[in-house]
């Protein structure tokens, strides 16, 4: 019994410090006061807001965060009132503190629905007429670089659909609109470096207009965050959906081929060519794919057929080029034939790179480091005197 009674005074002062005093409570019914009188005026908003802000982080009037919050919808959506008033009014108007408001605005009902729900019809059919306002100034803040701000504009709208507060409003998730949203969220993340924020939407966004651009970034991002799992998830995802992707066919050719999935690797390029054909690049990917699983003959013929659809690749002329050279030097080690025949058989795959790396010494003059070894090998090899001396200097 004794330590009951020690526990209960021990209690009383804990309890007392926890309610607010009379000049405090003096204080919080004139400053309540003061802000509703603003919400008449229009004046001195972002005082109030701020003074209510105040009043909700103090635990001691915890007692009184439902009409606190009210209150704070209430200063908002003055102040909101009075921007747009202005913008219709072609009034000066300072677009980013208007943008803002009505960001905190939403976020302040969306609160004020957890902790009173007896009014949520009437609060959301307020807010929905100015759902768009919120994507426009995502958009506004987009232009302006300020992406973090925009991809809390994008976020709050497209967060709206999963909200108590619209619950009853049959907003749709997965219509055209959001997956644009979506989309614009994703650039902004990836200019904020945040796969989180680049995630929380990515399924709608690669349903947009832009999905192969979607799924680009995706790809982009996952593999500058060392992720190569989800890297080629999005990029045999983005390549499924979006089969003459150039981006996506290369990138997913290159991961395969860094892994040594050669076989994989082809069977994309077989695929995009199946819906191009004559497309360079795929023609490309599938002679470099031949010449990494070593079936040069087939990587020659691709590597011809891809100059034959774009002369200014330069990456067939020295992979044919350097084939060749392999197989004069090969052709050399021959030590079982005598001299004179090792030497005929491999003039006759010197004759043939010469086209293709002096092409290719004309393109790329500066990689002197790849196409000078084997054009003075050629010469030599060839008693091409002229060009020996000319490359020999």
């Amino acid at each position: 019994m004794k330590r009951l009674f020690v526990f209960i005074l021990i209690l009383i002062p804990i309890i007392a410090l926890a309610a607010p005093t009379r000049k405090q409570l003096t204080q919080f019914k004139n400053d309540v006061a003061t802000v509703r009188g603003t919400l008449k005026s229009g004046k001195n908003l972002e005082k109030s807001e701020t003074t209510v802000r105040k009043y909700l982080a103090d635990t001691l009037f915890s007692h009184e965060e439902v009409s606190l919050q009210r209150l704070l919808c209430d200063v908002l959506k003055k102040a909101y009132e009075v921007g747009n008033e202005k913008m219709y009014l072609k009034q000066q108007t300072d677009t980013v503190c208007l943008v803002r408001t009505g960001r905190r605005m939403f976020v302040a009902y969306e609160r004020l629905d957890t902790l009173d729900s007896s009014v949520r019809k009437r609060n959301a059919a307020y807010l929905l007429p100015y759902r768009t306002n919120i994507f426009m100034g995502g958009v506004f803040f987009l232009r302006k670089k300020a992406w973090k701000e925009a991809w809390e504009c994008f976020d709050i709208y497209l967060e709206c659909p999963r909200k108590s507060l619209f619950a009853d409003s049959d907003l749709q998730e997965d219509d055209g609109v959001t997956r644009r949203v979506a989309f614009l969220s994703l650039v902004t993340a990836r200019h904020l470096n945040s796969m989180p924020m680049a995630l929380k939407y990515a399924d709608k966004a690669v349903k947009s207009r832009h999905g192969e651009e979607a799924y680009e970034i995706l790809s982009e991002m996952s593999m500058n965050h060392g992720d190569t799992l989800n890297a080629r998830k999005y990029l045999t995802e983005g390549f499924n959906s979006h089969k003459t992707s150039h981006y996506l066919f290369s990138h997913l050719v290159d991961l395969m081929c860094s892994n040594r999935q050669y076989d994989k690797a082809l069977a994309v390029c077989d695929t995009a060519l199946s819906c191009d054909s004559v497309n360079a690049e795929f023609r490309q990917g599938k002679h470099i794919v031949l010449m990494n699983m070593k079936r040069y003959d087939e990587s020659i013929a691709w590597g011809k057929k891809a100059i034959e659809a774009d002369q200014s690749l330069e990456l067939p002329y020295y992979n044919i080029g350097y084939i060749y050279y392999q197989r004069a030097n090969k052709a050399l080690k021959k030590l079982n034939k005598p001299y004179r025949q090792r030497l005929k058989d491999a003039q006759k795959s010197f004759l043939l790179l010469l086209p293709y790396m002096e092409q290719y010494r004309k393109m790329r003059p500066d990689d002197s480091k790849r196409w000078k070894p084997i054009l003075y090998d050629a010469y030599l090899n060839l008693n091409m005197g002229k060009e020996f001396s000319e490359i020999n200097k």
